[in-house]
């Protein structure tokens, strides 16, 4: 319990950002991507609920480049950088990192637009075991493999460039990297 108030307080900046992008403009209806352009997506995310055998949620740092190919269907690539899924153990550092390649169906609504996503690609799950007992070192739960994701989210115009974003996916690999739903927020920017 005492974890998920600790995700809880991490997250509270992504919540802080997106009302604050909500109220600084005044509702309108949104407009689907323009065919034919890129955005560039920073973002800040956190595992939720990450499976066996890691330890422990982590924050992380990630970029997407999309290319909207219509209105409604667009192709992203992304990488994303957990920190540390083994918590506030000293003995070890674990990193997870996700590359993959993603469709997104965007849905026609007034004042958000909603997205789902699908998308398949390679995970490498990164332990480093600090200290030299060798019964340690039989446990090396490091691996690259190939991973699937699902989710969806929202996007929501700032201006004619920006848009506020925020997604839940889930990450499932095929064998020993840790299976997890990641949470982000992040600003698209439009490049022409």
């Amino acid at each position: 319990m005492l974890s998920a108030v600790s995700d809880f307080r991490l997250v509270r900046p992504f919540f802080a950002i997106a009302l604050l992008a909500f109220a600084c403009s005044p509702a309108e209806a949104q407009k689907l991507p323009e065919p034919r352009t890129w955005t560039v997506t920073p973002f800040l995310h956190t595992s939720l609920g990450i499976g066996d055998p890691a330890p422990d949620d982590s924050m992380g740092l990630g970029v997407a480049v999309a290319y909207d190919w219509t209105s409604k269907l667009g192709f992203e690539g992304e990488i994303s950088h957990l920190f540390d899924i083994a918590g506030d153990t000293a003995e070890i550092d674990w990193s997870v990192t996700n590359f993959s390649g993603n469709a997104l169906y965007h849905f026609d609504t007034r004042y958000i637009t909603p997205y789902v996503t699908l998308g398949i690609g390679v995970e490498n799950s990164n332990e480093t075991i600090k200290e030299s007992d060798s019964l340690a070192l039989l446990a090396d739960f490091s691996a690259t493999e190939l991973a699937f994701n699902f989710g969806g989210g929202v996007k929501y115009e700032i201006n004619s460039r920006w848009k506020a974003r925020a997604d839940l996916r889930r990450f499932q690999a095929n064998d020993l990297a840790p299976d997890y739903w990641r949470l982000y927020g992040g600003l698209s920017f439009r490049v022409k």
